[in-house]
């Protein structure tokens, strides 16, 4: 019964779900957008890592991303050598309570990533296209240039830049994440002129808790 138990008794619904086929150890969901997410369940990764590791792969229009996956107890999430081609609307999957939407493709080298416990870290770098991007739920739309957003995993603390690609000294946003999970975020001045879809004034910073 476990091994036949379908993806869709685990998976709680949400807006940016299109459907959910297969069990939890083979199936796939999509993304509203023409995108889906397929997984394959890892075993011999998930008792050495004494978790639920899975092998994983979306696909669609401007995507074509995979990695590795590993849930543990308590709400850990680790991402492992992830790599490909993403558009900008699985960030809804992601990031669904971001303020705004985007119309990009972007590329990405995320080596890791964990969310939950205490040991909260980020290694990436994402290059996107030119775009454009809008407040929800139905702003006006910004065009926004090409950037780069680079994560740094440095002592115990996790530091994010965005900057457009052809100014890299130019802060966009800069932020700072603890592994307990605190972080603090800071819009720049170039920021909210080149971002002025986030709705925020130049040089407010964001403080709270993942």
């Amino acid at each position: 019964m476990i091994a036949t138990l379908p993806a869709s008794a685990v998976l709680s619904d949400r807006p940016w779900r299109s459907g959910v086929a297969g069990t939890i150890w083979n199936g796939e969901v999509g993304v509203a957008g023409g995108s889906k997410v397929e997984w394959q369940w890892a075993p011999l990764r998930s008792l050495t890592s004494l978790g639920f590791a899975v092998d994983w792969r979306a696909t669609g229009p401007d995507t074509d991303l995979g990695g590795q996956a590993l849930f543990r107890l308590g709400g850990t999430v680790r991402l492992d050598r992830v790599s490909g081609s993403a558009d900008a609307s699985l960030l809804q999957a992601v990031a669904p309570d971001l303020p705004f939407t985007c119309d990009m493709t972007m590329q990405v080298e995320l080596p890791r990533l964990v969310a939950g416990g205490s040991d909260q870290q980020a290694q990436a770098t994402i290059l996107s296209d030119a775009g454009s991007c809008m407040a929800k739920p139905a702003g006006a739309g910004s065009t926004v240039p090409a950037m780069i957003l680079t994560a740094e995993h440095v002592g115990s603390e996790t530091r994010v830049r965005l900057a457009p690609q052809t100014q890299r000294r130019q802060t966009l946003v800069e932020a700072v994440l603890a592994e307990d999970g605190a972080y603090r975020v800071t819009l720049t001045s170039d920021g909210a002129a080149v971002l002025p879809f986030t709705g925020l004034p130049p040089g407010v910073t964001i403080e709270s808790r993942l």
